[in-house]
């Protein structure tokens, strides 16, 4: 049952990091093309939703931190 639970909590981790970087590079890299469609979409609310948008990036990584990699590690020293 450890076993499992260290794969699960592994490749949920891969996968919300590959998640993370892809919204790092939207909000960096790839700026123009986001804008745009945020312009799009939320209209009015344009600027306090590109103000919002690194912070909530950078919360996206302390939750990855906190629930994927640290139960990944704790369970990996216990093993």
């Amino acid at each position: 049952m450890e076993q499992y639970l260290i794969s699960l909590f592994g490749w949920m981790t891969a996968i919300n990091l590959g998640f993370f970087f892809i919204g790092l590079l939207k909000v960096t890299l790839l700026r123009d093309i986001t804008l745009g469609v945020t312009r799009a979409l939320f209209g009015n609310h344009f600027d306090s939703m590109m103000d919002a948008a690194p912070r909530i990036v950078m919360q996206y990584y302390i939750l990855i931190l906190m629930f994927n990699l640290v139960p990944y590690f704790a369970l990996r020293l216990t093993n």
